[in-house]
């Protein structure tokens, strides 16, 4: 598959390029809700808590608390001046210390002081005297009906009015609460909070300890926050959001408007997500926790839908099917419901309402019907629709051979069958290929099969006759033609089945009864002997035109069986026994139920096949069945009776039958003899033959061996010679080559020796030369060498007296003569270099 093919599969295939599969930004969707607080009534970045008041690690704060509290005035001081710091000191409090407020350095806890102990009777005890106050713990004593603390110490009451109730009470409990007193004291331990009542008004205590002593407050109990993701307390609301999970709220929250008063409250609801969320609402209502993975989460108007990748979401809006895709969808609306997801890869065809998505895939076809008319979709890829007249039916596999939705109808006719319809009630056939009918009027039939069939011609009696009429012993054409459709092992199972039912069926017992002369044809020869004849018939459809108007294709294997058997029993009824027979010397024998005739030797000696004779009657019954029936099928019915296949006959009279196989025996026995006495001859014959082609062989295979050794022995001669010339052809070369080198290196060597002393005489010349006795030196060397090349092969020498003959070319050089020649050739010199300044001169 080509990159570009690759490609446009994967684009037909591609879900994402669906308008009506809506993808999480579609428009339709809420988009991004608020997922908080923020905007509601009485939002609250964090809770409003009181802070402590007291520090419990310093008792004596306590009980100076107590006392204060006492005043009127305290607790309305007390509130003003944290207000008032609130804003200063947030966020520089540590966790379980009192506000700065109640600092007993402050002006206003000085001055709160003062009078608290004016009022308090409780005075140091001397001695052993008094009530002695733990370490750790305070007294409680009541005065005008007020409750005061004594701290740590020895102390009396100074007043007869003030009465101890509690005495000693460990500062080391969480509550210390006296219901005959207003005192409540309340430690808030860390990652608690603390929630009382004021005269009915909810508060959030802080981490720490707080003292009260109005007796209008109520503990409403601690909470941890690890152990609680809601912590309610009247109108203060504490949601606390895990990881993985969305907490399901209402909340009031006011419609947007132009001023103040044109704004609406509503209580509207909402997801929240992880984290801390506060309010200080009445309206303010928790739900509960969904998780974030969930598929479906609904709260109120607001539905969180996440579909998962491959599949798709099914919901109806205001009455309208929409299909989801991958993702969350955050819908708001009141008429919203939620039907399910479905996987878009295990479902070809995706129905929602109007909504219709088809996957096609190769090699199947989508049946539908679209504005009341059928539709076939056979081309891969995706479609959808949203439309109420559009209904998808079913997928058909395009290989099926029909396919029908309505008046619209695909047939596919394979080789060797032809389809039969009928068109406003005229028959018409369809030959092999692919057809679309799209008319009402034309009705598809049935196919019809033209390939060559074959039945075993048996004589039924009339209750097997009904048997196959009735279908249980034999399969029906619009059976055998449905069946090409089925698998293997579906035909089996059925021909399995109709045979039990026809073994159980007593009324056709004799069909089912396992009977090797079952499927004999029975008829009488000319001599009224009974014959039961094994044989089979081919035919097939020619014309199914003419076949099919002519007659009932489902009855046509019956009418070429009775006609055949008919035709059958009419030949063999014409002919006699002896005529089966075809040999004054009959031999036969039995083999299976059926007689094989033997003709007797020829002249030539060789024996004709055993079945010779029968063959014979064969090919007459053969060729008389075939000239009465196949001309005549084919032109009424349009029928091809091709062939009949006569497999063995039997002499059904048991009596004549032994006899026959009697005289059978004893001429086996006679031709055994004859066989026996040829193989003996044969086998004499042929060791005779064997014995001289072995001597043959061998000596063949003898003189090849000696051709071969000769062979060998020459070829290795031959290569040695060769051998012996190539190496003394190298050697010549080398020895030529040697000889070459020395010649040229000697030559060489004379040539340099030559060239150095000629450079050696004209460097000694161009010395001499310069001066005289030189250059009388270089004459004396040339007339020396004139003299000893003038004589060169002079063999006898004669003596010329100089005295007498001076001027004789003959005669010996002398002293005078030789001066005489240098003083001459000195002139000579002389004059050439004055000739020379002379010319340089001019």
């Amino acid at each position: 598959m080509s990159a570009k093919s690759a490609v446009y599969n994967n684009d037909i295939f591609n879900y994402d390029q669906l308008r009506l599969i809506e993808k999480p930004d579609s428009p339709k969707n809420a988009g991004q809700l608020p997922q908080s607080l923020e905007g509601c009534k009485g939002y609250l970045t964090k809770l409003v808590l009181l802070p402590p008041n007291v520090n419990q690690n310093i008792p004596s704060t306590v009980a100076s608390m107590v006392n204060i509290l006492t005043l009127p005035e305290a607790s309305p001081q007390l509130a003003a001046a944290a207000e008032s710091e609130a804003a200063a000191a947030a966020g520089a409090r540590l966790e379980g210390q009192p506000a700065a407020v109640y600092n007993p350095s402050t002006n206003v806890m000085k001055a709160l002081l003062k009078k608290a102990h004016a009022r308090a009777c409780h005075v140091g005890a001397p001695g052993v005297m008094g009530h002695v106050v733990f370490p750790g713990c305070l007294s409680f004593y009541k005065l005008d009906g007020k409750t005061f603390a004594a701290p740590p110490g020895r102390w009396w009451l100074a007043s007869v009015k003030a009465k101890w109730f509690a005495k000693n009470v460990e500062l080391n409990v969480d509550e210390i609460k006296s219901n005959a007193s207003t005192i409540l004291i309340l430690r808030i331990p860390p990652g608690s909070l603390g929630r009382i009542r004021d005269q009915g008004v909810e508060h959030l205590l802080d981490v720490g300890t707080h003292v009260f002593n109005s007796g209008t407050v109520s503990n409403e109990g601690t909470v941890q926050y690890s152990r609680a993701n809601h912590i309610p307390h009247g109108r203060y609301n504490y949601v606390r959001v895990p990881r993985g999970k969305f907490a399901r709220v209402w909340a009031e929250v006011f419609d947007s408007g132009g001023s103040r008063r044109g704004e609406t409250k509503s209580v509207q609801p909402r997801l929240l997500y992880e984290g801390e969320h506060c309010i200080d609402s009445h309206l303010f209502q928790y739900v509960g926790m969904s998780n974030v993975s969930d598929e479906y989460i609904a709260h109120g108007s607001i539905h969180r839908i996440s579909v998962q990748k491959g599949f798709v979401g099914k919901v109806w809006q205001d009455n309208i099917p929409r299909l989801l895709g991958e993702g969350d969808h955050v819908i708001e609306s009141t008429a919203f419901s939620f039907e399910g997801t479905e996987s878009i890869l295990s479902n070809h065809c995706i129905v929602h309402g109007t909504i219709t998505i088809m996957r096609v895939t190769l090699g199947q076809i989508a049946l539908v019907w679209q504005d009341n008319e059928p539709t076939f979709f056979d081309k891969p890829g995706l479609l959808e629709f949203d439309s109420p007249d559009f209904s998808f039916v079913e997928f058909k596999d395009a290989e099926e051979q029909l396919i029908q939705l309505g008046a619209k109808k695909i047939v596919l006719v394979h080789t060797g069958q032809v389809g039969v319809t009928y068109d406003k009630g005229r028959l018409s056939i369809m030959y092999s290929g692919r057809h679309i009918i799209n008319s009402a009027t034309h009705i598809f039939h049935r196919f019809l099969s033209t390939q060559q069939r074959s039945i075993r011609l048996a004589t039924l009696n009339a209750g097997e006759k009904l048997a196959r009429q009735s279908g249980s012993g034999r399969m029906s054409s619009r059976e055998y033609y449905s069946s090409k459709s089925m698998t293997k092992q579906q035909v089996s199972t059925n021909k399995e089945k109709r045979f039990e039912e026809a073994k159980k069926d007593k009324r056709h017992a004799s069909i089912s009864t396992v009977d090797r002369d079952a499927d004999l044809t029975v008829c009488e020869t000319k001599d009224l002997v009974k014959v039961g004849m094994r044989a089979d018939v081919f035919y097939s459809i020619e014309d199914p035109e003419k076949c099919i108007q002519k007659i009932d294709t489902d009855d046509l294997e019956d009418l070429v069986r009775e006609t055949a058997v008919a035709t059958l029993t009419n030949i063999i009824r014409s002919t006699a026994l002896n005529e089966i027979a075809q040999s004054k010397s009959v031999s036969v024998r039995t083999m299976n139920g059926g007689i094989h005739v033997l003709a007797p030797p020829n002249v030539n000696n060789s024996n004709p096949p055993p079945t010779a004779p029968a063959a014979v009657f064969f090919e007459k019954v053969h060729d008389e069945f075939l000239s009465k029936l196949n001309e005549d099928f084919m032109e009424r019915y349009g029928v091809d009776i091709a062939n009949i296949r006569i497999e063995s006959f039997k002499i059904m009279d048991e009596e004549l039958a032994d006899q026959i196989s009697k005289h059978a025996l004893t001429t086996a026995q006679i031709e055994n003899e004859m066989a026996n006495l040829e193989g003996k001859s044969l086998i004499s014959t042929t060791q005779e033959r064997t014995a001289a082609e072995v001597k043959n062989i061998s000596a063949e295979a003898a003189a090849i061996s000696e051709k071969t050794i000769a062979d060998a022995e020459n070829k290795r001669k031959v290569d040695a010679a060769l051998a012996s010339a190539e190496s003394h052809k190298i050697a010549a070369h080398a020895k030529a080559e040697a000889e070459a080198d020395a010649i040229l290196t000697k030559a060489r060597a004379e040539a340099e020796a030559i060239r150095l002393k000629a450079t050696a005489e004209a460097e000694r010349a161009e010395l001499l030369s310069r001066t005289k006795l030189g250059q009388q030196e270089a004459l004396l060397s040339q007339y020396a060498h004139m003299v000893v090349e003038s004589n060169r092969g002079v063999e006898k020498v004669v003596y010329l007296d100089p005295s007498v003959n001076r001027e004789s070319p003959f005669a010996l050089g002398s002293l005078q003569n030789l001066n005489n020649d240098l003083h001459s050739l000195t002139r000579l010199g002389i004059a050439s270099n004055q000739a020379n300044g002379g010319n340089g001169e001019s």
